[in-house]
């Protein structure tokens, strides 16, 4: 059961959970605004994960596409998707820096869950002890698995 939970708080709409709260913990720099930062930050993500060629057809689809705007609001949690100007606006305002978080809960997350167990960093080939880093050789050494 547990490790059921556990895959269930990884899939799309769990981790897309934990990035909701995380950006709803971003300051806004400019509160009171038509649409909320988070609002903004999960729309800008959206137009990511939904595959959008443009945040133009993005603003088109959430208007008028029944099912792009019932994707927006169950995945995403966006009651309103802001038009692309005032996503534009929005997020230039956002200090990337801001946005650091997200990418540490979501990685601690996987890690937790054993998500990123398949992925390894050049298949066997790591860099040889000692040759990497400042000033080091950027040669690949094969180690055996062990």
């Amino acid at each position: 059961m547990a490790k059921r939970l556990l895959r269930k708080a990884l899939s799309a709409p769990g981790l897309l959970r934990v990035v909701r709260g995380c950006f709803d913990e971003v300051e806004d720099p400019a509160p009171g605004r038509k649409f909320s930062l988070s609002d903004c930050l999960m729309s800008g993500l959206a137009v990511f994960g939904l595959k959008y060629p443009s945040l133009l057809r993005f603003d088109r689809d959430a208007r008028t596409d029944e099912t792009v705007r019932a994707n927006l609001r169950a995945l995403y949690a966006i009651e309103r998707a802001p038009c692309d100007t005032a996503l534009r606006e929005r997020l230039d305002e956002v200090d990337p820096r801001e946005l650091r978080g997200v990418f540490k809960r979501v990685f601690a997350a996987l890690q937790r869950g054993k998500g990123l167990e398949g992925f390894t960093c050049l298949g066997d080939m790591s860099p040889s002890r000692g040759e990497s880093g400042p000033g080091g050789s950027e040669r690949v050494v094969r180690h055996p698995r062990l």
